[in-house]
């Protein structure tokens, strides 16, 4: 296989296993516009950028092959080329085949109505190296990238590989979901009872809040405001207004210590 690594125009570097992504599978073929749309332009102005009649992208499956998008091509056939793509995604860096006839002369982008002859391909690599994606240019004449035209490339290269990194995401994120099955509902925050023993000399009263004590007589925290109001229940109001009531005093309520009757 007659094929150039070139120095001058690396990708997001590192050697990745060919066809091994780092997980999100997509199919180029199920994406829907906007981010379809998005690949396609992205493709043609490759194509234009290297004065190239082709261009594809494609993405490695969970199951093994490859699914690709193209630009240029007249029909799907072949495309899908595991001989192209898997030797361009296992290169350190860009790869141009400089004669597909002699390089891969099985490839089915050789024969017709393909008929290609000369490839540039780019291996798409997340941040740990691993491949999710190789994008390529191609024609039916033997010729050679320009630097501009390698610079270009890189270029294209990193732009895909960030939306294909977000067009992943929302996979990874569906299969990293936690499922929550038979969670228990939080049991209650238990009201402390004020304790009987009452408090030592010089020890300051200890201050209920309303609620506490409309759940000490297990009444609604209405029906405790309505007994401050009508002097039943002693209370004392803090400098931001809201009620507080002594504990002796409810203590006293609650053993039925005071001749008062609740209506």
């Amino acid at each position: 296989m007659t094929v150039s690594r070139l120095s001058s125009s690396r990708s997001n570097g590192g050697l990745a296993e060919a066809g091994a992504p780092a997980g999100g599978y997509v199919r180029l073929s199920g994406i829907s516009n906007p981010p379809g749309q998005v690949f396609a332009d992205l493709l043609l102005l490759g194509a234009l950028a290297c004065q190239a009649p082709v261009a594809v992208l494609s993405v490695p499956q969970a199951g093994g092959g490859w699914s690709t998008l193209s630009h240029g091509f007249d029909t799907r056939d072949g495309l899908n080329d595991a001989l192209l793509l898997d030797a361009i995604a296992g290169s350190a860096g860009p790869a141009e085949f400089v004669d597909l006839v002699t390089s891969l002369p099985k490839s089915p982008l050789v024969l017709p109505p393909h008929s290609m002859r000369w490839a540039y391909g780019v291996g798409l690599r997340d941040a740990n190296g691993a491949t999710v994606g190789v994008v390529a240019v191609m024609d039916r004449w033997l010729r050679q990238l320009t630097k501009r035209e390698q610079r270009a490339m890189g270029a294209l290269a990193r732009q895909l590989t960030g939306h294909l990194f977000q067009v992943r995401r929302p996979v990874e994120a569906e299969e990293q979901r936690p499922v929550l099955l038979g969670v228990p509902k939080p049991a209650p925050t238990p009201v402390p009872v004020p304790s009987r023993t009452r408090p030592s000399i010089g020890e300051p009263p200890q201050l209920l809040r309303s609620h506490e004590v409309a759940s000490i007589f297990d009444v609604t925290e209405r029906t405790v405001i309505n007994w401050a109001a009508a002097g039943k229940l002693p209370s004392l109001r803090t400098i931001g207004g809201h009620l507080r009531f002594r504990r002796d005093d409810v203590m006293k309520l609650l053993s039925g210590s005071e001749e008062t009757a609740f209506k």
